[in-house]
């Protein structure tokens, strides 16, 4: 199962650089780059959710 966190964790990362391309840096406005800013932020949270969790299954192994 970390092995397929990791890779949900580097799948992540692809889509943030994608999205950043996507992003129109002549205007920065959220109403301009809605959908990139939220995939964006919805990949962070992905990325963190997974690294908490390996986390938790590492201190649950070792008790």
């Amino acid at each position: 199962m970390k092995k397929f966190r990791i890779g949900l964790i580097i799948v992540s990362i692809l889509i943030i650089i994608g999205q950043l391309t996507l992003v129109n840096y002549s205007d920065l406005s959220w109403s301009e780059n809605a959908g990139s800013y939220l995939g964006i932020i919805s990949m962070i949270f992905l990325i963190l959710g997974m690294i908490l969790s390996n986390k938790h299954e590492t201190k649950s192994q070792e008790k």
